[in-house]
């Protein structure tokens, strides 16, 4: 079914009970990232939990890749993880 030009699909909107949920969750974030660290760095934990808490975690604090890591040449993340295996090194 196509909708006419300046029709909507969903003329009421978003449903206002999603906001309600948002805040609740919004409420957990602390708690929440505390868990994703620790499932991270639990040597226990099955490795593919391990990989997602800790893309979750470095997604929410530097945002979601755009571009390959090859590809990029600006600061943030990848200059991070740069810095962080020189001083290994």
């Amino acid at each position: 079914m196509r909708w006419q030009k300046g029709e909507s699909g969903n003329p009421g909107g978003r449903p206002k009970g999603y906001g309600d949920l948002r805040q609740l969750c919004m409420q957990h974030t602390e708690e929440s990232v505390q868990v994703l660290l620790e499932v991270m760095r639990d040597t226990a934990a099955p490795a593919t939990a391990r990989c997602a808490a800790a893309e979750h975690v470095l997604s929410r604090g530097w945002g979601k890749a755009s571009v390959a890591a090859e590809e990029y040449s600006g600061g943030g993340l990848v200059e991070a993880l740069r810095q962080l295996q020189a001083r290994r090194a």
